[in-house]
C-alpha cells in the first residue's frame, strides 16, 4: 500500500481513530528511511471533529523539536485520507513494559522509574514553554500523560507520543469539555476546567506510581467513581503508601498528586530535578534504564516466540501485539537487580506483582510422561487433608483442660508480691498490667499494712508503682486516679502539614522531612512549627493538636497565612 511517496510496510499499532504503520520513504539510488504514518481510520475519514484532532497534532507537533518529544516530519492528504509522518521510534511502549514486569514478577528499578520521569519532564518543559511561528507562547498542556504514550528506545530515550487532543492557543475547544484517559487526569481535567502546566505533571506521577506498583493508581473504571476519589485527594494518599525500595519516590509523587494544582511542582523542571536527585549518578543511570529495555525487549521477544508457538507458529504474525519491537532491535542483556528485594503492594491488592502467571500444562504429545501430573493430582490433596486434620488436633488438644480448675484464690499471694517490688529497684513492668475492679475490691488488704509506714521511706523508690507511692488514707481511689495517666500520655492523632512552596519541616525543634508531610503522629496539644523554603524564607507557628478536628495545616508563605481547606 502506498500514500504518496511513502510506501506502508506493516501495522504496528491502531488506536480510537488512527492506525500507525511502520513505512518506507522511497527515494533517490533506493534510499528508503525507515518513517512512522498515522492514518486516520475510514470510519473517521469523514468525521469534521477527527480531522480537527488530527491537524491539530500536526500543527503543534511541528513546533516542537527535542529528544524526548516524537518528531513530525510531514503531513499530507491523499483523496480524503489525511496522513501524518513521524520518526521511527524503535521499542517499547510503557504499557508493554509493566505487562512483562507483571508477568514475570520483575520490579521495576528505582533508578530506573526516576530516569524515565526525568526524561519525561525535560521534553514536558519544552513543550509547556513552546512558542508559536510568531513568537507567541502557546500554553500548551499535553493531556493524555499514560504508560501508552511513553516509549523507551534501546538507547535509554523516552519519547513522549501524541500531541492529539493537547490544549493550546492554536485551537479552539468549548469551555468544559473532558479530554483525556481516566485514571491519569488530574483533578480539574476530570472537573471539566482549564487546566495548565500542573495536569501534565499529575498525569505523569500517575504513570511512575504504576511502573512503581505495577498496578494502576486507580484501578476503578467508572468516571463518577474516579472523579470522587480525586476530590478527596486520594491520589496523594496511595502515592504515600509506597514503601520499601519505593519510598525515596513516595514524596515526589504525594507533591505531584495534589489535588490543588498550586500545590504541585511549579513546573517541569522542578519535578524533573526532584526526581533526579533520586538517582545517584546520572551517567550509571542512563546505562541501567538502556540495560532495562534491553531485557525487557528479550522478554517480549520470546513472549511473542510462545504466542506464535501457541498458534501455529510463524505464518500467524497478526496474532504478534502491537506495542512489540521488532526483531533484532536490541541484543540480549540482564536486567540491574540491586534495587532490594521487592517492591510495594498495590493500593487495594494484597498479591502484588510478585505473582507470576501458572505455567501452561505439558501434553503427551509434546514428548513428556503423563505420570508426574497425576501424582500431583492426587498426592496435593491428600497433603492438604493431613495439614487440615493435623491443624485441628492441635487446636483441640491446646483447649483440654490440663486438670482441676485453678486456685480459687488467686489474689492471696498479691500483696507480698507487692512489697517485695515496692523494697527493689527492678523495674515495674511485671505489675504494668492494670487490675480490674472486681480483683481491687477483692484484694483491700495491702493499703492498710501500708498506712503506718512512714512516708520517707517509700518516696525515694524510683520505680515503686502508684499503689506504693500514695499514702492517702484512702487507699481504693489512689490507683484508680493514677491508672488513666499513661493512656493520656500514649494518645497521638495523625496530622498533615503542607506548605507553598516545598519547604523543610520541623516540629518541636525536631527536623521531620519535606512538605507536604501526611500522617505524621503528634501527641495531643500544642506543638511548635518550623517551615524552611529552598531559598531561606523561614516561618515559625503553632498548631493546635485535638482529637475530632481536621489536623491539617497548609501554609502559603506568599500571603503569610494558612490555606484554606
Amino acid at each position: 500500500m502506498r500514500l504518496g511517496r511513502y510506501r506502508l510496510v506493516r501495522p504496528i499499532s491502531t488506536g480510537g481513530m488512527a492506525r500507525v504503520f511502520e513505512g518506507r520513504r522511497e527515494s533517490l539510488a533506493g534510499v528508503a528511511p525507515r518513517v512512522a504514518v498515522k492514518v486516520i481510520l475510514p470510519d473517521y475519514a469523514d468525521h469534521d471533529g477527527f480531522q480537527r484532532l488530527f491537524i491539530n497534532e500536526a500543527r503543534i507537533g511541528s513546533l516542537l523539536t527535542h529528544q524526548n518529544l516524537v518528531q513530525i516530519q510531514d503531513f499530507d492528504r491523499e483523496g480524503d485520507r489525511f496522513y501524518l509522518v513521524m520518526e521511527f521510534v524503535e521499542g517499547l511502549t510503557l504499557r508493554r513494559v509493566i505487562s512483562l514486569c507483571r508477568r514475570h514478577g520483575l520490579p521495576v528499578p528505582l533508578s530506573v522509574i526516576a530516569e524515565i520521569g526525568r526524561q519525561t519532564c525535560d521534553g514536558l518543559e519544552h513543550a509547556h514553554r513552546a512558542r508559536s511561528e510568531d513568537g507567541h507562547a502557546l500554553h500548551l498542556v499535553h493531556r493524555d500523560l499514560k504508560p501508552s504514550n511513553l516509549m523507551l528506545n534501546p538507547h535509554g530515550v523516552v519519547k513522549l507520543l501524541d500531541f492529539g487532543i493537547s490544549k493550546a492557543l492554536l485551537t479552539g475547544e468549548k469551555d468544559g469539555a473532558v479530554r483525556g484517559t481516566w485514571g491519569y487526569m488530574a483533578p480539574e481535567q476530570a472537573r471539566g476546567e482549564e487546566v495548565s502546566a500542573p495536569a501534565d505533571l499529575f498525569g505523569l506521577a500517575a504513570v511512575l506510581y504504576e511502573l512503581a506498583a505495577l498496578q494502576p493508581l486507580f484501578a476503578e473504571r467508572g468516571p463518577d467513581e474516579i472523579r470522587a476519589l480525586l476530590e478527596s485527594d486520594e491520589a496523594a494518599r496511595r502515592a504515600a503508601a509506597l514503601t520499601g525500595p519505593m519510598a525515596p519516590l513516595s514524596g515526589v509523587l504525594v507533591r505531584a498528586l495534589q489535588r490543588d494544582p498550586a500545590a504541585r511542582f511549579t513546573s517541569a523542571s522542578a519535578m524533573g530535578r526532584a526526581l533526579a536527585g533520586l538517582v545517584d549518578d546520572p551517567v550509571r543511570a542512563r546505562d541501567r534504564l538502556v540495560r532495562f529495555q534491553q531485557d525487557m525487549t528479550v522478554r517480549a521477544e520470546e513472549a511473542l516466540a510462545d504466542a506464535r508457538a501457541k498458534v501455529g507458529g510463524p505464518a500467524h504474525r497478526s496474532a504478534a501485539p502491537a506495542s512489540a519491537p521488532s526483531a533484532g532491535s536490541a541484543p540480549a542483556s540482564t536486567m540491574d537487580r540491586g534495587v532490594g528485594p521487592g517492591l510495594p503492594v498495590a493500593i487495594g491488592s494484597r498479591q502484588g506483582p510478585g505473582l507470576r502467571e501458572p505455567p501452561s500444562s505439558v501434553t503427551p504429545t509434546q514428548g513428556a510422561s503423563p505420570w508426574p501430573g497425576r501424582l500431583l493430582a492426587v498426592g496435593l490433596p491428600l497433603l492438604a487433608v493431613a495439614i487440615v486434620l493435623f491443624t485441628a488436633w492441635k487446636l483441640l488438644s491446646e483447649r483440654m483442660p490440663a486438670g482441676p480448675a485453678s486456685d480459687p484464690a488467686p489474689s492471696a499471694p498479691a500483696a507480698p508480691a507487692l512489697d517485695r517490688l515496692a523494697d527493689t529497684p527492678e523495674p515495674a513492668a511485671p505489675v504494668r498490667p492494670a487490675p480490674s475492679e472486681p480483683e481491687r475490691a477483692a484484694t483491700p488488704a495491702p493499703a492498710p499494712e501500708r498506712a503506718p509506714t512512714p512516708a520517707p521511706t517509700k518516696v525515694p523508690a524510683p520505680t515503686a508503682t502508684p499503689v506504693a507511692a500514695t499514702p492517702a488514707p484512702s487507699p481504693t481511689p489512689a490507683p484508680v486516679a493514677a491508672e488513666p495517666a499513661p493512656v493520656e500520655a500514649a494518645a497521638t492523632h495523625r496530622v498533615s502539614i503542607g506548605s507553598t512552596p516545598r519547604a523543610a519541616v520541623m516540629v518541636d525543634k525536631q527536623p521531620r522531612g519535606y512538605t507536604p508531610l501526611v500522617g505524621v503522629e503528634l501527641s495531643p496539644g500544642r506543638h511548635a512549627v518550623t517551615l524552611e523554603t529552598e531559598d531561606g524564607r523561614r516561618s515559625t507557628f503553632a498548631i493546635q493538636v485535638a482529637a475530632g478536628q481536621d489536623n491539617q495545616w497548609v501554609y502559603d508563605f506568599e500571603t503569610k497565612s494558612f490555606q484554606e481547606q
